[in-house]
This record gives C-alpha cells, structure tokens and sequence, in this order.
C-alpha cells in the first residue's frame, strides 16, 4: 500500500498532537499533586494519620506558632521528624517550621537548654514546650500548651488530709497532675494557715476531699475568695469533715447523709454497688467532651438548698446516676454489702446527682464565675482515673474551670494498638508453635535436603 504525502502530514500531524498532549498531561498531574496531597492510611490504628485530638487542636490555632528543630541533615531519623511534622502541616497553616543544624548553631543550642539531635521548641509569645520524643501525643500536648492565653494556675489546698498531689500511690493525684501539667496547667499545693494569701494568677482554687477539720479562718478566706468571683472545684466523699458545712451553705448546695449505691455497676464486671455507673450527662460543654461512660466510687449525691440571697447562680446537674440507684443511709461494711438493697422510706431513690456546676455573672469583669462540685474524688485518683473516661471528665473540668472553652472538647491523647492480647488458648498454639511446630519444619526441610543430596 503507497502512503501518500497527506497521510504522512496527517501522521507526523498526530505525533506532534499526542507529544502535547502527553507533556500537558504530564503538566497538570504534576500540578495537582503540587496542589492537591490525598493519602490513605489503612494501618490497624490508623498510626500515620492525625488523631481528631490533633485535628481539633490545629482548627483552633488563631495565631502562628514557631516550630524550631534542631537537627543535623545527617541525623538517622530526621525522615521521621520531617514525617511528624508534615502531617501538622497539612492541616494548618499557622506552623512555622523552621530546621536547625545544631552543628552550626552552638550559641542558639546553648541559649534554647536543646538536649539532644531532633528536638523541637514549640513557642508563641513568651510560652515554649520542648518535645523531646517523636509522637504525636508529645507534639499535640505542647500546642495545647503554648496555645493557651494565659497561664493557668490551679492551687490545690493542702494541710487537711486532702489528696496529695504529687505522692504516687493509689488514692493520691499524681497521674491527674501529670496530665494537667503536660497540657500546660501550673499546679501549686497551699497551706491556708502557712500561707493565708491565695496568689492573684489562681485559674480555680481545687479542695480535694479533706478529712480533719479546717479552721474558721480558713473557710473564711475561701468564702472570701468565692464572693470576689474565684472559680472552685469541691471534690466530696462520704467521710469529709463537717467543717465545711458554711462553704456548701454559702454555695446554696447540700450533701445528701449516706452512700449512693448502684447496681448496674455489675455491667463492667463489678460485684460492688459502690461503683456507682454514670451515662446520664448534662448538655454542657463538660457533658459533650465525654465520650463514654465514668465511674465514681463511695460516692455522695448532692442536692441544691439555695435561698433568696442565692438567687444569682445558675445550678446544672452535671452527673447523674442511673435510676435504680439509691443513697444508702445506714452504715456499710465489707460483711454487710451482699444484703444492701434499696428500703424504701429510708433511702434515698434514683437517679442522682452527684456533680453539680454553678455559674453567675463575675462580681466585676464580664466574665463568668465557674463552681463544680462533684461528690467523689476517688474517680481522679491513680487507681481510678485511667478507668472508663473518667480521664477525660477530669480534664474537661479542669478546661472549664480554667475558663479554656476551645480545648474542653480536645479528649486525652491515648496510644491505642500497642498491646497484643490473647486469651488461654491462643497462647498456647502460639507456644506450640515456637517451641514445636516451627522447628519440626525447619528439621524435616532439613533432612529432606540431606536425603536428597545422599541419593546423588
């Protein structure tokens, strides 16, 4: 067949349209992915993806934060530091990164306290975190930091048998304190009669559980404290001092006499009706930052007795138990709890509160006045506080009474998928397996090759 000189016009014609089209291809695919960055994490616990914590903590930056690492170009994980922050980078603007060769920069090392090769200085304004190890947690922890307006003080009293909040065992609140103070909280333990003054920079004043009796002087400079518009959390139990009794009438609140006891508590596995199981949340800030259930132990139920003068708070019931459960007015023990059922009469029926939040307009600023009082304390202890969410209850309270509304909603930062478990039988295959199975293979392949090699 003779291919004339139009056909090969036409041909040469074609050529150069799809060399055009090939490059203009090549063009915008690269453009988009300048553009446009999708990817897909499909990882057991989505490791390499943000968690809704970080997300939510990202939407809420309004001003730019400085982000300085320092790390040396050579350093053996600097492709896992530009990793970890990139992922930030994708979701907000407002991160100003900046990389640091610690080799060529020994003054700003030196001036920063830097520790080691790929450590980052979180920083805006006067506020700085450091992190020190490449999670996310560490990361999002110090932008929730460095995001806060102000500093936050929460002054703990001390001197009456409260928790403590530094000693590490069971009923003390040192893993709350851990929290509150990676989320940028300055905690600070008083003693009322060492030192009568409360500082000016108190967030909220935090009374936890106090079992010896306070002076008349100290419920006077709290009461003091309360009418000027200070912010409270009153953390009860049934055997806190009777002292405080001016402090709850000043607040308008009431202490029901007794324990709450609840049954359903056995749907976690529990035979103590103490444990007392709490779904029923307010709609408030507080309330919707949970996410799960919680679980108070020894708990009281509070009632609101405000008279005329009290007219100005606000009163919420926050927590409230399930509806068959009842504060129990006569004497508990270990020998008598299998017998304890609801009289009625006597006992006080479900359901109940056992938090309450007041508010009011503050005294002299615009702002408001914040009051929690919840009738446990053992919910934020060390042996309780990583049950169920109760974790997260307590920070929301914290953020609430620190007046952070943005970060109430922002839930702890948990490391999920880390652990392996497996029930009775599973380990026993897996054992078989290891010490049996496997090395009756690699015998047999290996007496199968010698048996072949013989035969040769």
């Amino acid at each position: 067949m003779k291919v004339t000189q139009r056909a090969q016009r036409l041909f040469r014609l074609q050529q150069v349209i799809f060399y055009l089209l090939l490059i203009a291809a090549v063009v915008l695919l690269a453009k988009l992915s300048v553009d446009y960055n999708r990817q897909f994490d499909w990882t057991a616990n989505a490791r390499h993806t943000l968690s809704d914590t970080s997300l939510q903590v990202l939407s809420s930056l309004e001003k730019p934060v400085q982000v300085d690492i320092f790390v040396s170009p050579e350093y053996q994980y600097r492709v896992a530091v530009t990793d970890l922050i990139q992922r930030y980078q994708r979701h907000s603007d407002k991160l100003e990164v900046s990389y640091i060769d610690p080799n060529f920069a020994p003054d700003r090392v030196r001036q920063m306290s830097i520790q080691q090769q790929g450590e980052m200085v979180i920083s805006r304004g006067e506020q700085s975190q450091h992190v020190l190890d490449l999670s996310e947690q560490s990361l999002t922890n110090a932008l929730i930091t460095v995001s806060r307006q102000q500093q936050q003080w929460l002054v703990f009293i001390e001197g009456h048998g409260e928790r403590s909040l530094f000693e590490q065992h069971d009923f003390s609140l040192s893993t709350w304190a851990g929290q509150l103070q990676s989320q940028g909280f300055k905690l600070h333990s008083q003693n009322l009669v060492k030192t009568p003054e409360l500082p000016d920079n108190t967030a909220a004043l935090v009374i936890a559980s106090p079992t010896e009796e306070w002076l008349p002087g100290e419920i006077a400079l709290i009461q003091d404290y309360l009418a000027q518009g200070g912010n409270l959390l009153w953390l009860a139990d049934p055997e806190q001092t009777v002292s405080l009794s001016p402090l709850a009438e000043q607040l308008g609140i009431a202490f029901v006499p007794g324990t709450v006891m609840d049954p359903s508590s056995s749907m976690l596995g529990l035979d103590d009706p103490r444990f007392v199981l709490i779904s029923d949340y307010a709609n408030h800030p507080i309330g919707v930052a949970i996410k799960s259930v919680t679980l108070m132990a020894d708990a009281l139920a509070i009632e609101t007795s405000k008279t005329e003068q009290q007219t100005d708070w606000q009163y919420l019931k926050l927590l409230r138990s399930q509806p068959d459960a009842w504060v129990e007015s006569t004497a508990i023990s270990q020998s008598n709890l299998p017998q304890q059922r609801y009289d009625a009469g006597e006992d006080m029926p479900g359901p109940l509160a056992l938090a309450q939040i007041l508010t009011r307009p503050h005294p002299d600023t615009d702002r408001q006045q914040r009051i929690a009082i919840v009738g446990d304390s053992d919910f934020i202890s060390n042996s309780h506080i990583g049950t169920v969410a109760n974790l997260e209850l307590s920070m929301a309270l914290a953020n609430w009474l620190a007046e952070d509304d943005k970060l109430i909603e922002i839930p702890v930062k948990t490391s999920i998928g880390t652990q392996l478990e497996l029930d009775k039988s599973q380990s026993i295959i897996i054992g078989f397996g290891f010490l049996l199975v496997i090395p009756l293979i690699l015998l047999a392949f290996g007496l199968g090759i010698w048996w072949r090699r013989r035969r040769r």
